[in-house]
Parts: C-alpha cells; sequence; structure tokens
C-alpha cells in the first residue's frame, strides 16, 4: 500500500490538470476565435461543450467508482481525458474542437470525485481534513496558476500548446497510478435509488446545498476578478494572471495546514473564518478596487474557499461509508453547480448594477453562508 503523501501527490497532480484544463479556455478565447476566423460570442460554444458534461457526469463517475474499483476508473477517465485533450490540440475547426472539448468534459468530470472519494478509503479519519485540504489545495493552485501561464502560452506560443501538455501530464499519471493497488468493487455498495435515499435522510445532507452555495457565491466572484481587475482597474492580461494567481497560492498554502487548523480550533471555526475572510475580500474589491486590494482579496477568497470546502468534502465521507463516491461526486456536482449559476447571475447583474454593487450583494450572501454555518448542527 502507498502513503498517504504518495497517494496525495499522485492524485493531486491529476486533480490539478483537471482544474487547470477547466479553467484554461476563457482566457485565450479570443486567441481560438482569431485562428478560427470567428467572432468570439460564437467561439463561446466551446465552453458550453465542456461544462455540461462535465456537471452531469460526475455523480455518475462517483457510482461507476463504488462498483467498478476507484483506481481503475481514474486510469479510464485519465486516458479519455488524455485522447481528448491531446485531440484538442490538433483541432482544425471549431466544429472538431466543440466535439473534443466535450469528451474531455465528460471524462474530466470524474477526476475531483473519483479521487476524492479514493482518499476518504485509503487514508485513516484522522487524517482526512489535512490530506483533503492538500489535495483541493493543489486542485486550485492548478486553477489559480493556469490563469497566468495561459496568457504568457497564448502570446508568445500557442493556445494549442498548453492542451498538448495537458494530455501528456494525464498519460504519466494514468502510468503513477499502477503504484497504487486496484481497489475493489465496495461489497456493501446498495443500489444507486437506496444510496440516494438513504443520504437525503441523513441530515448531513444539507451539506451538499452548502457546498452549491459556496459555489455560487465564492466561485461566482473569483469568476468575474479578472474582468473586474481589467475593465475597472485597468490592469493588463499579464498583470491580472499574477493577482488571480494569489487565489492559487493561497489554496495551496491553506490547503497544507487545513489538518493542522482544524485540530486547532475544530471544523465549526474552520467554515466560519472560512466563510468570514471571503466576506471581507469580496467588500474589499466592492469598496475599494485597486491592484493592492486585488490581491489581497484573491488570496482572501483562496482562503476562504479552501477552509469551508475541504471541511465539507471531509463530513460527506460518513454520510455513506460504504459509498462514497456518490457523496464526493455530490458535492462536486454542488460546487461546480452553483458556480455556473453564481456566474450567470454575475453575468447578469454586472451589465445593470457595475461590479462594486454586484459583489456587495453577493458579499451580503457570503454572510449568510457565514450565519448558516454558525447554526449548521452537521459540522462538528
Amino acid at each position: 500500500m502507498v502513503s498517504p503523501r504518495t497517494l496525495i501527490t499522485i492524485l493531486g497532480l491529476a486533480g490539478f490538470i483537471s482544474a487547470a484544463d477547466n479553467w484554461f479556455i476563457s482566457p485565450v478565447l479570443p486567441a481560438i476565435a482569431s485562428d478560427f476566423g470567428i467572432a468570439i460570442p460564437l467561439a463561446g460554444v466551446i465552453l458550453t461543450a465542456y461544462l455540461i458534461p462535465y456537471g452531469f457526469m460526475q455523480p455518475v463517475f462517483g457510482v461507476i467508482g463504488d462498483r467498478v474499483g476507484k483506481v481503475q476508473v481514474l486510469q479510464c477517465i485519465l486516458a479519455g481525458f488524455a485522447l481528448g485533450s491531446g485531440a484538442c490540440a490538433f483541432a482544425e475547426s471549431l466544429t472538431s474542437l466543440t466535439i473534443w472539448r466535450a469528451c474531455t468534459g465528460f471524462f474530466a468530470a470524474g477526476i475531483i470525485a473519483v479521487s476524492l472519494a479514493l482518499i476518504g478509503d485509503t487514508v485513516p479519519e484522522s487524517e482526512r481534513q489535512r490530506y483533503v485540504g492538500i489535495f483541493m489545495g493543489i486542485v486550485f493552485f492548478g486553477q489559480g496558476l493556469s490563469v497566468g501561464v495561459e496568457g504568457i502560452l497564448a502570446t508568445t506560443l500557442s493556445w494549442r500548446i498548453a492542451f498538448l501538455i495537458f494530455s501528456v501530464i494525464a498519460v504519466i499519471v494514468v502510468l503513477l497510478l499502477q503504484r497504487i493497488p486496484k481497489t475493489l468493487p465496495e461489497s456493501s455498495v446498495r443500489s444507486v435509488q437506496d444510496e440516494l435515499r438513504s443520504i437525503c435522510k441523513d441530515r448531513r445532507s444539507r451539506l451538499f446545498p452548502m457546498a452549491f452555495l459556496i459555489g455560487l457565491l465564492l466561485i461566482g466572484v473569483y469568476s468575474f476578478l479578472g474582468a473586474f481587475l481589467h475593465q475597472i482597474v485597468g490592469l493588463d492580461y499579464l498583470q491580472i494572471g499574477c493577482i488571480v494567481m494569489f487565489f492559487g497560492f493561497s489554496c495551496l498554502i491553506g490547503g497544507t495546514q487545513a489538518g493542522f487548523l482544524e485540530e486547532r480550533i475544530g471544523r465549526r471555526a474552520m467554515v466560519t473564518g472560512g466563510a468570514g475572510v471571503a466576506t471581507l475580500s469580496t467588500l474589499l474589491l466592492a469598496l475599494f478596487p485597486g491592484w493592492g486590494t486585488g490581491w489581497i482579496a484573491a488570496a482572501g477568497l483562496g482562503l476562504g474557499y479552501i477552509c469551508m470546502q475541504s471541511t465539507i468534502a471531509t463530513l460527506v465521507f460518513d454520510i455513506a461509508p460504504g459509498s462514497k463516491g456518490l457523496p464526493s461526486a455530490l458535492v462536486g456536482l454542488g460546487l461546480f453547480g452553483g458556480a455556473g449559476v453564481g456566474t450567470a447571475l454575475l453575468g447578469m447583474i454586472i451589465p445593470v448594477c457595475g461590479y462594486s454593487a454586484a459583489f456587495l450583494l453577493f458579499a451580503l450572501g457570503m454572510v449568510g453562508i457565514l450565519i448558516l454555518f454558525i447554526r449548521a448542527g452537521e459540522i462538528e
């Protein structure tokens, strides 16, 4: 059996490329549209093509992982991810790129959910918060880092290079997964209907809508941080990338310390503190826009996110002890589903009310999350 540190290193690399690939397209959309000779709004179809299967397939892969074996499923979906990402690098039209992005999103959907479930299966309960925090920190470090690196690649080389890099790393992870013993299907796994019924009856099932709200409010604000810094503060894309990377750095540092913090202050203080930091960061953006407050807010949003999400991801392991894949996938579905809704809402609010008013509104929503966490009996 591999050590937890080795396991997290391998799974973290998988989660890293999953998050980086997920967030890579938006900033390079103009470059893609230019290469294909089309309007930028038309090129936006590749975002939708990726996100739809990415959202819907998370619970599916969670269930499959419980029934087939999580290591085996990870190897298969990473191989599919490598194929899809590699094919994107050689796409000659918007249609072919859209098809291959849908393929990539289909397989990428299972990487984080199944990895979290595998951590829940193999890491002792006393150390789960620590290693879940490290894993999620690596994942969102990939997200933050990609924003800065992708602008450089698109400017100096080509947006296609990133797809090749992701594909090669995915193949390496497939090979590294050979070091992890194959997992057997859970003998206690019930039907999906029975699992869902059991999960819904558990009072901790309210953790799933909490994950949705975190995605809606926190990731929603983060999604517009780059546009805010460009349109309101007047920064160029390289400067924006450097600032937004602090979100990833903060996630990585906070993730490595999550277990230590949980032992010292407890889970409730972790999530309430995270919600408080995220609220203050959003208020800072709304009331004092500037490059200095931008990087402070980016770091604060990252720290707030990792404190809340790593705790929730750890707590849901015990909802269905014999089937950790489905609860982990439902957290992922809630988080990224919420992020999609939050991004769409801000996209409608900002043109009408402006960034400051929109961020103030979302900060008010974060206060609601803070109150919810303070009163939540599910978080002990």
